[in-house]
């Protein structure tokens, strides 16, 4: 018996497809906020060293 509706494959690429875009919008800001212009490579480096940074604060682990 199947159910009516989205198919497995659909939901993923759903999800994949909102992941990928919220990724996108977080790396243009952070492309902004540093004033980067075009060079998305380098804010995302940044934006993922500012989310590990932030789990580190947040954990209280102290960096020597």
């Amino acid at each position: 018996m199947r159910i009516s509706g989205a198919s497995e494959k659909d939901i993923i690429r759903s999800g994949l497809a909102y992941i990928t875009e919220c990724s996108a919008r977080q790396i243009m800001c952070t492309a902004m906020k540093y004033n980067l212009g075009l060079d998305l490579r380098t804010a995302a480096f940044v934006s993922a060293i500012e989310k590990v940074f932030k789990v580190y604060s947040e954990a209280r682990v102290t960096f020597t």
